[in-house]
């Protein structure tokens, strides 16, 4: 497999991969214990694989930036870093953490299983990693919308298409990730990949082709 096409089977199948996973995504509710343990797991199955697909999400974006320059391309790669900090830690409180805990108390006795629920809903609503609208999951949240505006700004002033950008903006709907939400954003950036690589195809063989002769060149 050569590079090109390794590349380009990332910048796919990452987001595509995510997107599947994401899917069985369950709605949860409050009070937590009794909105995830029935779902608890598909809870462990969708977090434990965001958190192992974040990196490759990040890599994908940061790859798909390479060769831009300016504000707007240097916005989205610092912003992606707090997004991969921020959210990651959001994802392992309240989707990891929470579903080890609630699959742990599921098998207690009533009277002990009330005990821990209760330590799970406070564990839920710390300021700095949970919810409601705790540090890490502002930061996170608006780490990848901005990352992915900026990012579309990069690639419209460095001449790509407006549905290059309208795809690469589309892909800040992850920020949002329970499903259909957050697969449409996923969906948008691999689409928005595929036509990044075509257009820079595009480009490299236009800059490469060989310049006519002046006098060759057609008349008129």
């Amino acid at each position: 497999m050569n590079a090109t096409l390794f590349r380009r089977l990332f910048f796919v199948l990452v987001p595509l991969v995510t997107a599947v996973a994401l899917w069985p995504h369950p709605a949860g509710g409050d009070p937590v214990f009794e909105g995830v343990s029935p779902d608890v797991d598909e809870w462990k199955f969708v977090h434990v694989s965001l958190l192992l697909l974040f990196p490759f999400l990040g890599i994908a974006v940061l790859w798909l930036l390479n060769g831009l320059t300016g504000m707007a391309a240097t916005v989205s790669r610092v912003a992606m870093i707090f997004f991969l900090v921020f959210y990651t830690a959001y994802e392992v409180t309240i989707g990891v953490g929470t579903a080890y805990l609630v699959d742990y108390a599921n098998g207690l006795p009533p009277g002990e299983q009330a005990v821990v629920a209760d330590a799970i809903q406070e564990y839920n609503r710390n300021a700095v990693t949970a919810e409601p609208a705790s540090i890490s999951m502002i930061v996170g949240f608006f780490g990848w919308v901005v990352a992915l505006v900026a990012a579309a700004t990069a690639f419209r002033k460095a001449g790509a298409s407006w549905p290059i950008t309208l795809l690469v903006g589309g892909a800040a709907l992850f920020a949002i990730h329970p499903p259909p939400v957050g697969t449409a954003g996923l969906v948008s950036f691999a689409a928005a990949a595929i036509l990044i690589e075509r257009w820079r195809a595009r480009e490299a063989r236009e800059k490469n082709a060989p310049a006519v002769p002046a006098g060759l060149a057609s008349p008129g």
